[in-house]
Parts: C-alpha cells; sequence; structure tokens
C-alpha cells in the first residue's frame, strides 16, 4: 500500500466515510511496511508514524486497538520473530520512530520530561543501545555486589526458558546479593522460596494501548531508582535480558557500566536454544564455564494440593495434564478437529485420566469446555473444576476428563506430578521441561527455522518429544485425524 493513499483513507476515515475500514487499512499498512520498507537498512518512518496516529485516534477504542495490534503484531513481533541480526536493527528504529512520535505529542509529556531530563534524543538512544549490547566481562569482585535487579521477559516461558537461567546462576555467582525480579505476578509463582530471590510487581499490559506500553517505561524508571537509591558504583548490577519493559533494551534505567543486556535475537552461527544461548552469554559476562537448565520452584501449598487431588486415582491410571494454550497466537494451534479426535483417542482405552487446564484466556476457556462437552457426548465422563475446589471434589470416576481451571501454580503443580504432558509451543512447555515431566509438544506456526530452534524447551535427560508441523492451513481432515493418532501414540507411550 502506498502511504499517500493510506492518509487519504485515514483521512476520509476521519470524515465520517463509513466504507472506509480500519482494520484492513492497518492490516494492508502493517504488512506493506513489512514487504517493502522493512528489507531497506533505513526504511521510511510515514507508515510507522501514520499506525502510531491511528493508534492514539480518540474517539474509538476499537479503531486504536486495531492499529496497535498492527504495529506490535504484524510489525514488532514479526521482527523479533526473525531472530537475525538485521532484523533487529530494523526493530529498534520502529521502535525508535514510535518513541519519538509519542514523545511529541501531548499524551507523551511525561515521556518526553523524563528522556529530556537524562538527556537522551532518538539518536542518543540508538547510541546507547549499541554500547550496552556489547558483551563485557564484569569486572567488580563479587563479594561487593549487594544488589541485583533482573527484568521479567513478562511471558511466563520466556521467564522460565531465560530469566530462570540468570537468577540461578547469580545466586551461585554472586553469594552475597539480593536478587529483585521485576515483573508479572507468576514470577512468585516460578521462584518462590529461593533464598535472596525477592519480587517487585510491575504490570505490563500486552494487550495494551501504544501510550501505555511507552510511558510504563516511567513508572518503572521511578520504581527501579527506589531499589538502587544508597548504592555505590559496583554495589549494584541491573540484567536486562531484552525485555519488553525496556522496550527491549531503548530504553535507559540505570548506570550503563551496571547494565548487563542480553540481545537474545541476535545472529547465532548455530541453533541453539535460548536457555543456551543464555548460558553462553552469562559465562562471557561472569568469566564462567558453566551450563544449567531452567529450573523453577513450586509453592508447597501447590503440590500438596495436586497430590491430594491425584491420590484419588489409582496408581496404574495413566495421568497426562494438557494446556492447550498458544500465547495469544493462534498459528500455534491446529485446526478443528484435531483436539477433539486426540482427546477422543486418548480416553477411550479405559486406562486413562486427561487432565485439561482451561487456560487464561477467554478463547481457550471457551475451547476447553467445548471439549469438554464434546467428550460427554461421546459418552465419557467429564467433570470442570476450579483450583479452589480440586483438592476436595470427589471425582465420580477413575479413567476420562478433569477440566480446571487455575493459575499457573496449580497448574505447576499438575504438571509436576503428571506422568506425561502435552502442549503446543507456549509457555507449559518449558514448564514442564524445568519439571522434568515427560512431554510431547506440538510445535506449529514457526515462522522459520531459527525460531523453531530458539524457542524448543531445554529437556532433561532427553524428556521432551517436540513434533515441528509446517503449514497448518494446508491441513486436510485427514491430515489432522493421523496427527491426532500420532500424538496419541506418543502420549501412551512408555507405559
Amino acid at each position: 500500500m502506498q502511504i499517500a493513499s493510506a492518509h487519504k483513507k485515514w483521512r476520509q476515515f476521519q470524515q465520517g466515510n463509513p466504507e472506509i475500514s480500519i482494520s484492513a487499512l492497518v492490516h494492508d499498512l502493517s504488512f506493506s511496511f513489512m514487504n517493502t520498507e522493512a528489507p531497506k537498512d533505513i526504511p521510511n518512518p510515514e507508515a510507522i508514524h501514520l499506525l502510531c496516529e491511528i493508534a492514539l485516534y480518540k474517539h474509538s477504542i476499537k479503531v486504536r486497538r486495531s492499529a496497535v495490534v498492527a504495529i506490535y503484531k504484524n510489525i514488532i513481533e514479526s521482527l523479533c520473530d526473525d531472530f537475525s541480526s538485521r532484523d533487529v536493527s530494523v526493530c529498534n528504529q520502529v521502535l525508535l520512530h514510535m518513541i519519538a512520535f509519542v514523545r511529541q505529542r501531548n499524551e507523551g509529556g511525561n515521556l518526553r520530561k523524563l528522556l529530556n531530563e537524562l538527556n537522551y534524543t532518538n539518536e542518543d538512544l540508538l547510541a546507547r543501545y549499541h554500547a550496552i549490547e556489547k558483551q563485557k566481562q564484569i569486572t567488580v569482585p563479587a563479594k561487593k555486589v549487594r544488589k541485583i535487579l533482573i527484568l521479567s521477559r513478562v511471558t511466563v516461558g520466556a521467564d522460565i526458558a531465560i530469566t530462570s537461567v540468570i537468577v540461578h546462576r547469580l545466586l551461585e555467582s554472586f553469594p552475597r546479593a539480593s536478587i529483585i525480579v521485576t515483573g508479572p505476578s507468576h514470577l512468585p509463582e516460578i521462584f518462590y522460596g529461593l533464598p535472596r530471590v525477592h519480587w517487585v510487581k510491575f504490570h505490563y499490559d500486552r494487550d495494551g494501548g501504544l501510550l501505555g506500553r511507552l510511558t510504563g517505561w516511567i513508572s518503572l524508571y521511578q520504581l527501579l531508582k527506589k531499589e538502587w537509591q544508597g548504592f555505590q558504583p559496583g554495589e549494584l548490577l541491573l540484567f536486562d535480558p531484552d525485555s519488553r519493559l525496556s522496550q527491549l533494551g531503548l530504553l535507559p534505567l540505570f548506570n550503563d557500566a551496571s547494565y548487563c543486556y542480553f540481545n537474545s535475537r541476535q545472529d547465532q552461527a548455530d541453533n541453539k536454544r535460548l536457555s543456551d544461548l543464555t548460558n553462553t552469554w552469562l559465562n562471557t559476562l561472569l568469566n564462567e564455564k558453566r551450563n544449567i537448565l531452567p529450573q523453577i520452584s513450586i509453592r508447597p501449598a501447590h503440590l500438596a494440593v495436586t497430590r491430594k487431588f491425584f491420590n484419588q486415582f489409582d496408581q496404574d491410571t495413566r495421568k497426562i495434564v494438557v494446556n492447550l494454550g498458544v500465547g495469544n497466537d493462534p498459528k500455534k494451534r491446529l485446526p478443528h478437529p484435531f483436539e477433539e479426535i486426540m482427546f477422543d483417542c486418548l480416553l477411550r482405552d479405559g486406562k486413562t485420566l486427561v487432565v485439561l487446564d482451561s487456560g487464561c484466556h477467554p478463547s481457550e476457556r471457551e475451547r476447553a469446555l467445548l471439549l469438554v462437552k464434546q467428550m460427554k457426548n461421546r459418552s465419557i465422563p467429564a467433570v470442570f473444576l476450579n483450583e479452589k475446589n480440586m483438592a476436595t471434589a470427589n471425582i465420580p470416576f477413575q479413567h476420562g476428563l478433569v477440566c480446571i481451571q487455575g493459575g499457573i501454580g496449580p497448574l505447576s503443580g499438575l504438571i509436576d506430578q503428571a506422568d506425561v504432558f502435552f502442549g503446543y509451543d507456549s509457555c507449559c512447555q518449558h514448564l514442564a521441561t524445568a519439571r522434568g515431566t515427560r512431554s510431547v509438544i506440538c510445535f506449529a506456526g514457526a515462522p522459520n527455522e531459527r525460531f523453531f530452534a530458539r524457542w524448543r524447551p531445554l529437556d532433561q535427560k532427553g524428556t521432551t518429544t517436540t513434533i515441528r508441523i509446517r503449514d497448518t492451513d494446508q491441513l486436510t481432515h485427514a491430515d489432522l485425524k493421523n496427527l491426532a493418532k500420532k500424538f496419541c501414540r506418543l502420549l501412551k507411550g512408555g507405559f
């Protein structure tokens, strides 16, 4: 789409032309940018600025949301998912154009004020980024470091695959430092009870507006400023694992001499997993030669509840935990009737209990309830519970489907004590492998080989079977039926 044509349609929409579809406009504009502008070394900022203008449209939240989705889903996430240095550079330019646009608007006054106070122009932000991305060895003696700040990757899966490696490595390398992990409410569920590890809550709205995503950095800066006040040079370090909280490292938070930034999206010579790359990065910083697996710690209360739940079933019952979440990316899910056929196949032998986590998104819960209904229609016993009554509910069957609505803590306990786990490419694949639970993963929707290589979970002793599915939109009914039976066989294997 030509930018002049896009501007014309936007003006026509603002003038009340009912024939202009904003969803189509922002979709075409974002994909046109990716196809024609993104390949350039210095892409034209006009398309980004127009999308930002639409994303700040005051008169319709629907219009704003469609533009934000186009920016982040179609452009930024696509650039990040390529895992190439060239697309890292383009992504930086896109984000800097967005920051420049917002800081010039009245709504971005606070962003402009703080960046001006810190003496950062857009050119300065990019220069700073290039400085911090250069890996450097930490020369401060470990015994001098008193506090370490770690930014969350925001999503559960990335915090297991990447942040958990950082946390556990730093606990060993800096035995006198307290560690503050900043981010969403899942963090205390995966780092529970770790000595010297504390959580500072900070909410990043992944489904929020453009203004909220960019100006949220102001609150983060003020929050972390309280943490570093009173510390002398060398006593505090900040680790940024390519976090959305810092807009992928572009917005400053602390003295850059103590800022440790992991460019997780840069070119690599091989197809290593992100957990491996995190270890390699830390070895450079810390002058070490260590490699650890992702790991999480679960609240004992959650383990007790899930243990009590499973204890009511016979020991020879095959216990399969399933989560069908896809991290808001429907391309990762196989289409109907894959799930229904697989569930029917798993539950027909009369030896299997399937525990289905209903997920955190309304669409996931809707699909989970539909599967419960479908299994009941096939005369397979099925019930729905929530985490509050999971421990006390008396399940009226030994083999069947139990759908449970709960948080990441109870789900971690269920996966930990299951015989095997099934899921798509999402957070639970990392959760399962971090606990050493045998798992079978359907990895669909990967945009390229690098994405598949990076996000495969780093498992323990080969406990994870990852099956990549290509071209999901081309799968026939027969293909889906065969895949469902294949995954059913894999899940039942070993029993």
